[in-house]
């Protein structure tokens, strides 16, 4: 077994390796040395072998040869044929050579050569007898089993041979075999209006022709762009139109008859690029999606982009393209997070949410404090972190959970010194499976001290956050607290956009004052505005009411 297959493989190569022009013969025939003629006869099946004679040799059988030649009728009109060949060691016993082949999937085919008795065979026993037979016809690619046996057969005589017929990638049958000629097809590309022009030549002349646009993959798949060129037409070209210059987008080409072979011209094959584009995200559902237009083998992973610094792989988020499609389940759709895209042929890195209208959530850097504003509705962590180096930063594990509502703003006061160096905040969102970490830093010092300060004179528990959506409740509200705090010694700060904050109690015997945040150019800096994100402000002044009307407006 081992042997045989060390000649499956010599006999393959041999045949990839053979001359670029195919050895030609008029009609087939059998043929064979010596003087003797080799006259066919039909063959018989199911025989037994006969034992043979003591002494008789059983390697009778030398310098075996398979081939293709072809036969031609007429330019661009071949045909291919088998070609065995041998030399047989003769001896008195033996009449003839049974060649037998066995294509894949079908029946065994055999055919004898039966050897004259002029000269007579005794006078050759011990000679060497060189014969050939070309007349099995096969088609391009099969794959051959081929073996010869004497007549009668001795038990143990017999040789066996694998051989494959060249493909239609070879040079002659492409241009000679009509099961092979397929035509060349050029193209002409037009990107302003997505046009391929397209021109065939060298097809055979007394069949028709067709060309599509499909798209390629275990089988290649129509667009519904289609053409036939008649034989009679002289004119061999035809415009179609395409939508994306797909790398699996291919002009397909095959002459109008049974098992024609087929041409492929693919032009976008270097534009992977265009593979990614397709990333859909559904804001209901949170959900990032990706579907593949051609077969490819990829791997997706989400990652975060570090700018100049790369894109860094979210955990747990890498999916190989099953079925040519990957889902992401609860995705923030955060301008930092995007998809990459890794081939065999390289890596490529999409980030889908930096355009269009996506509900994202941020910070805002104001004078006095960190406000984080979303569309949505988020539940982030916050925590404290030393900055190591670009992009990277060494986590405090004192992360505080804010939730934020939608359309609102929302104070982050975090009530420890933001003022060293390389201090920053690090959020990211909790509510999702899938979330980019994004720092803010450096901080404004020069406010956050007045704020610690204010802090610091507190009893430091922690603060609520509270965002108020109208004019007339924001006015109640803020009064009501100033009351409330004049009244039971709780201090209330008023800051940016509409937003209460930093309410504790205070040590006995300090006064609880207002900081007051003052617009540039007012003329009164005791009084608290406070600016609304409608553009609106609301201005109180005198917050030491009487008694009645502080329970005045109470009852507003």
């Amino acid at each position: 077994m081992r042997s045989l297959l060390i000649l499956a493989l010599v006999q393959a190569c041999a045949a990839q390796d053979a001359p670029t022009r195919l050895e030609r013969i008029r009609a087939c025939e059998a043929r064979c040395s010596q003087g003797l003629q080799c006259r066919t006869k039909p063959p018989r099946y199911l025989t037994h072998c006969k034992q043979a004679a003591a002494g008789l040799d059983t390697s009778v059988f030398t310098n075996v040869s398979v081939a293709t030649v072809m036969r031609c009728e007429g330019p661009r009109r071949c045909s291919l044929h088998l070609k065995v060949g041998a030399a047989l060691t003769m001896t008195e016993r033996v009449q003839g050579v049974s060649v037998c082949v066995v294509f894949a999937g079908v029946m065994e085919r055999c055919r004898i050569l039966a050897f004259s008795r002029a000269p007579p065979l005794g006078q050759l026993t011990g000679q060497q007898v060189a014969f050939h037979d070309d007349c099995f016809e096969v088609a391009a690619s099969q794959d051959i089993h081929v073996t010869l046996k004497t007549v009668p057969e001795f038990c143990g005589s017999s040789v066996s041979r694998a051989y494959r017929v060249p493909g239609c990638r070879h040079e002659d049958l492409r241009s000679n075999v009509p099961q092979c000629i397929t035509g060349r097809i050029a193209y002409r590309v037009g990107r302003e209006r997505n046009e391929l022009s397209v021109s065939v030549s060298d097809m055979l002349e007394d069949k028709d022709y067709n060309l599509r646009l499909c798209l390629q993959g275990y089988t290649c798949r129509g667009t519904g762009e289609h053409a036939l060129l008649r034989k009679e037409n002289p004119v061999k070209n035809v415009t179609f139109r395409f939508s994306r210059p797909l790398p699996c987008l291919c002009i397909e080409g095959w002459s109008s008859m049974t098992d024609a072979p087929r041409v492929q011209v693919c032009p976008f094959k270097n534009h992977m690029e265009e593979l990614w584009s397709r990333i859909s995200f559904d804001s209901m559902e949170q959900t990032l999606s990706w579907e593949a237009e051609c077969h490819v083998n990829v791997v997706a992973t989400l990652c975060q982009t570090l700018g100049d610094n790369g894109c860094k792989d979210l955990a747990n988020s890498s999916q190989t393209a099953n079925g040519g499609k990957v889902s992401y389940s609860t995705v923030d759709p955060h301008p930092q997070l995007c998809m990459k895209f890794t081939t065999r042929a390289g890596a490529w890195i999409k980030c889908p949410f930096t355009e269009g209208n996506f509900p994202v959530w941020d910070f805002e850097d104001g004078q006095e404090e960190l406000v984080v504003t979303s569309r949505t509705r988020p539940v982030l962590s916050l925590d404290l972190c030393t900055r190591t180096g670009p992009n990277v930063c060494e986590e405090k594990n004192q992360a505080t959970i804010v939730h934020v509502h939608e359309l609102r703003a929302v104070v982050a006061n975090l009530t420890t010194d933001l003022c060293g160096q390389n201090c920053c905040v690090q959020a990211r969102r909790v509510d999702v499976k899938f979330s980019a970490k994004v720092l803010h830093c450096p901080f404004k010092c020069s406010a956050l001290g007045e704020v610690r300060s204010v802090l610091r004179s507190s009893d430091q528990r922690v603060t609520t956050w509270v965002a108020v959506p109208g004019v007339a409740l924001l006015t109640t509200v803020l009064v009501a607290a100033s009351i409330a705090a004049a009244s039971a010694g709780t201090c209330l700060l008023v800051r940016r956009r509409a937003q209460v904050r930093g309410r504790g109690a205070l040590p006995p015997g300090q006064e609880c004052k207002a900081a007051p945040w003052t617009p540039h150019g007012h003329p009164n800096p005791t009084d608290i505005h406070i600016k609304l994100s409608s553009g609106d402000s609301i201005k109180i002044q005198d917050m030491q009411q009487s008694e009645n009307e502080k329970e005045n407006l109470l009852s507003v």
